[in-house]
């Protein structure tokens, strides 16, 4: 699905309409993008709606660096240098092949992980609609708000009205993330049925290709990770359930069903068939190196903030943590909150609040 917008505006014509000769493309998308082998901490750079996300090696320059790509048939590229915003290297124009439609793509670079996420600052993620995600340094969260923003489609909304938004409820500095769950839309334009919708918030990225068709799939967990092993995550949460009935995936309700939130951080390992982890498979995949949680049925509800840590279980899982596989660049890590424990099934419970600070991931730094 490239462009479902554009489809639908034509669909009368194509029963109505003689045979014609083709149209020119109204494309304007970027299909490869690369960077010289050997540059970045992974092989291939992640391309997302008018986004390129690199991650270059420690003491790597992308700025000047070549770089190749290819375009959807017959449309024309340019490269467009301004000044440094933030991380942003460059920009990539493309113009589609009949000329009316472009987008512009931010070329940007991710660097080194984050000492403390604290959710103070706070970046409007399109230039179509207003809901915002919080960053990091250089490195961006993502959350539902990318994909309820397609199923919504409604790009006035404010962003406060999003399942994610900042908040002045938190444990220091100015700002917090705040999550919701609420009643979803039901039976959207494809057929899936999104009966209920969760706040989640995560590392990793979003694929809005595939948001309407495949929305398990367009979740991509998992950012690169070499820093060391992975010992333990803290933070600090507020959760409130929601007083609604339990609305279940098929759309049915079940009154005085419980729920929970779920906070937990994955590493896992990459090869050539895995190169990132969805909402159908992060529970499960054999790639799973590690796991730190906390136990969704000991979460304390209330009106003040509660500190956790965790703790890296490496025991239950199969797949080994190798030092030289980290350093090669092999493993991806990810950070989850939910305001639903099963809210990827687009289940879970109208209304419950989960407040999240002050994140702090611990590892020990190796030597190779």
């Amino acid at each position: 699905m490239r462009n479902l917008i554009f489809f639908l505006s034509v669909l009368p014509l194509l029963f109505t309409s003689c045979i014609q000769s083709t149209p020119p493309d109204p494309e304007a998308d970027i299909l490869t993008f690369y960077f010289p082998e050997g540059s970045q901490r992974i092989k291939n750079v992640e391309i997302y709606n008018k986004y390129i996300v690199a991650y270059p090696k420690k003491d790597v320059s992308l700025q000047d660096s070549a770089f190749s790509l290819t375009v959807t048939p017959n449309a024309t590229w340019e490269r467009i240098d301004k000044y440094p915003v933030n991380d942003t290297l460059f920009y990539i124009k493309v113009t589609s092949e009949d000329k009316v439609h472009s987008k512009l793509y931010a070329v940007i670079q991710v660097e080194d992980f984050p000492e403390i996420f604290d959710f103070e600052n706070w970046v409007k993620f399109s230039s179509g609609y207003l809901y915002e995600n919080p960053k990091q340094s250089t490195l961006q969260w993502y959350s539902s708000n990318n994909g309820t923003a397609i199923v919504w489609l409604s790009p006035g909304k404010p962003a406060d009205e999003y399942l994610v938004r900042k908040t002045n409820v938190c444990v220091s500095g100015d700002w917090a993330a705040e999550l919701r769950s609420m009643v979803g839309p039901g039976k959207i334009v494809s057929g899936i049925n999104i009966p209920c919708l969760a706040g989640s918030l995560y590392l990793g990225g979003f694929d809005v290709l595939t948001g309407l068709t495949d929305p398990l799939k367009s979740t991509k967990f998992g950012i690169p990770f070499n820093s060391g092993k992975p010992v333990k995550l803290t933070g600090y949460y507020l959760y409130q359930e929601g007083t609604e009935d339990y609305i279940n995936a098929d759309g049915t309700r079940t009154p005085g069903k419980r729920d929970t939130c779920a906070i937990y951080s994955v590493i896992y390992k990459t090869d050539d068939n895995v190169q990132y982890l969805y909402g159908d498979n992060i529970g499960s995949s054999p790639n799973v190196i590690a796991r730190a949680e906390v136990n969704p049925t000991e979460i304390i509800q209330g009106n003040t903030f509660v500190p956790f840590e965790v703790y890296f279980d490496y025991d239950s899982y199969t797949t080994p943590f190798v030092p030289e596989e980290l350093e090669n660049n092999e493993y991806k890590i990810t950070i989850v909150f939910s305001t639903g424990n099963r809210g990827y099934y687009y289940e879970g419970r109208p209304g419950s609040r989960l407040v999240i600070d002050n994140v702090k991931l611990y590892y020990d730094v190796l030597n190779y």
